[in-house]
């Protein structure tokens, strides 16, 4: 399949069910970060769970559409972790269009909203254990920001957090 990249806002409501099956063919990283199967409280965590100190009103949710096909989703927190800061909480795209170039589109268009916007910094976190992530995210130009090694009360993970000057 070929054609122009879009990102289309989503909802919960309306496209659970698209989130959850996008989930379930990426479920190759869904595991790898929580240890098993995307489920439908995967699904309503990606929509609801906001970071600190900031409600799910501060979240965008946007599928990565190729034509008809949502071939990916992402999940952008505004204002964390300082107000003119933007967070990617998850960007998952389908095994099936890795390597195409996608992601990159993606984070471009991203990077122009990000503009637009007048937003500072665009910050992410990585899974050690996810090497070809690592790489992508600083072939996009993120820079090293800090280490976020696992603690007693996280999930397990040690991170590395990546930050992007707008």
């Amino acid at each position: 399949m070929t054609g122009a990249i879009a990102l289309t806002p989503i909802t919960l409501a309306e496209h659970s069910a698209d989130a959850l099956d996008l989930a379930t063919r990426a479920a190759d990283y869904v595991t790898l970060e929580i240890g098993y199967a995307p489920d439908e409280t995967y699904v309503k965590d990606f929509f609801t769970v906001a970071p600190p100190d900031l409600g799910p009103g501060c979240l965008l949710h946007d599928a990565v559409m190729q034509g008809p096909a949502m071939v990916g989703m992402i999940c952008i927190a505004e204002g964390y972790e300082y107000p003119d800061d933007w967070w990617i909480g998850l960007m998952l795209i389908d095994p099936a269009f890795r390597n195409q170039s996608i992601g990159h589109s993606v984070v471009g268009m991203v990077k122009e909203r990000a503009k637009r916007r007048k937003i500072n910094m665009i910050k992410l976190a990585v899974l050690m254990a996810n090497p070809r992530a690592l790489k992508f995210w600083h072939c996009e130009g993120f820079r090293h920001h800090r280490d976020a090694p696992a603690t007693a009360s996280s999930d397990g993970h040690d991170r590395v957090v990546l930050k992007y000057q707008v």
